[in-house]
């Protein structure tokens, strides 16, 4: 910074005719424009370290996670030049207070989008020799550091000694660092048999959207001991690159979803993302579909029929919606047949049957006390947030039977992020 400052003092007076300065003032020394920018710089960073002190003051009192998340942000705009001052705090010591780790992870949660550079040094210093608590938040403040190649030595370091909690953080952040290593990482961890560490490492994968580590994942995936009990991570992981999901992929999960070495809740879990991989309708897959239809649990058979007819198997949809249909024609004045029916639709994505079905239970159910008016208004306010018109969305939340308290929750549900974005935000969840 002071570098920069005697330049632009440098400039400034090159640009100044002897004959508009005041009176026996010339052309002042490097020597004094180094003194006068020192000056400069210690005010800009007693004003900067106010304005840190402030916000971890505020940060102290405990708000919200909405303002907490703003104070936050107050932090990351304050510039690179503030990371000095916000390092100080990253480690709240043995003896730290509940305030102090509350700052101490704010302040790593901003580090972790600011430029560390100038603060590289002390937080391999922590990793090397802080609290278990400090070591974890320079893990955090390091997640996204453009030294990788000088960072990475010392977070291996610490994964290979630290307690069972920093460790995983570390594994995290070394499959944030991504590169070839990755690959040589997942093979450890794969030939540790750590279930622990490998269910860690798929996880974060699906949130680095690690492409380039497929094909270790589908070692796991369709490995007979290691698939069943990383299905659910698993999937997580191909549903964020279902960019490079293959048909292989999938018929391997219908595969673990026979499998009775897992609950029918997780294996219907499984059918139900299937979708989202976007496998091609072969015959192939429907006839590894068949046990699962065949099966005398609903859950399952349900999210096997879903699944085909989500992919456009129209014989399938008929099945599912035909016991639907025969349940509102017998219990036409039931209001909880349309929520149910309605509840299928949002299943199989047709949002505007859906819709249909949401109100016309509504309408049914006004005077029904077994009706949970408010959840089934929350379920038609999606459909129509789904459906992209946020006004009725926001006229269907401000009638509803809903608590204030309730509806400000909703406002974070990202789900509702559009409507949350939209003008009718302040009508639609109580805000101010």
């Amino acid at each position: 910074m002071l570098p920069l400052l005697v330049a632009t003092l440098l400039t400034l007076e090159s640009g100044v005719p002897a004959s508009a300065r005041p009176d026996g003032v010339g052309r002042q020394s490097i020597e004094e424009l180094l003194e006068r920018a020192r000056r400069m710089q210690a005010t800009a960073q007693q004003r900067l370290s106010g304005e840190v002190e402030a916000v971890l003051k505020e940060i102290e009192a405990g708000p919200g996670p909405a303002e907490l998340a703003q104070k936050v942000e107050r932090l990351v705009a304050l510039g690179e030049d503030a990371t000095p001052l916000l390092v100080r705090h990253i480690d709240p010591g043995t003896s730290g207070t509940d305030k102090e780790k509350l700052v101490a992870l704010q302040v790593a949660q901003a580090l972790a989008r600011m430029e560390t550079a100038p603060v590289t040094d002390t937080l391999i210093e922590v990793l090397r020799g802080g609290t278990p608590e400090g070591r974890r938040n320079a893990l955090r403040a390091l997640a996204h550091t453009h030294e990788v190649a000088r960072v990475r030595p010392e977070v291996e370091n610490l994964f290979r000694s630290a307690d069972a909690t920093t460790k995983q953080l570390a594994l995290k952040t070394l499959l944030g660092f991504g590169g070839p290593e990755v690959d040589g990482l997942l093979t450890t961890l794969l030939s540790s048999g750590d279930d622990a560490m490998i269910g860690i490492a798929i996880d974060g994968l699906a949130e680095q959207r690690a492409v380039a580590s497929v094909d270790p994942a589908r070692r796991i995936l369709i490995s007979p001991s290691s698939g069943p009990r990383h299905a659910l991570a698993l999937l997580r992981y191909f549903t964020a690159v279902k960019e490079v999901a293959q048909q292989a992929d999938a018929l391997a999960f219908v595969r673990i979803a026979q499998s009775s070495s897992l609950s029918l809740d997780q294996r219907a879990t499984l059918i139900d993302g299937l979708p989202a991989l976007a496998p091609t309708l072969n015959a192939e897959l429907k006839k590894a579909m068949d046990p699962l239809i065949a099966t005398n649990d609903r859950r399952l058979k349900e999210a096997a029929l879903i699944c085909l007819a989500k992919l456009g198997d129209k014989p399938s949809r008929k099945e599912i919606v035909r016991d639907y249909d025969e349940k509102v024609k017998e219990n036409d004045r039931w209001a909880n047949a349309w929520v149910d029916r309605g509840d299928l639709y949002a299943r199989l994505g047709d949002d505007d049957e859906a819709i249909r079905d949401y109100r016309q239970a509504i309408v049914v159910g006004k005077d029904d006390p077994t009706l949970a008016l408010g959840k089934v208004s929350e379920k038609l306010a999606r459909a129509y947030v789904r459906k992209g018109k946020l006004k009725d969305a926001s006229e269907v939340l401000n009638r509803a039977p809903i608590a204030l308290k309730d509806l400000q929750a909703l406002a974070d549900d990202l789900e509702f992020a559009p409507l949350r974005a939209s003008k009718y935000a302040k009508d639609a969840f109580g805000l101010k």
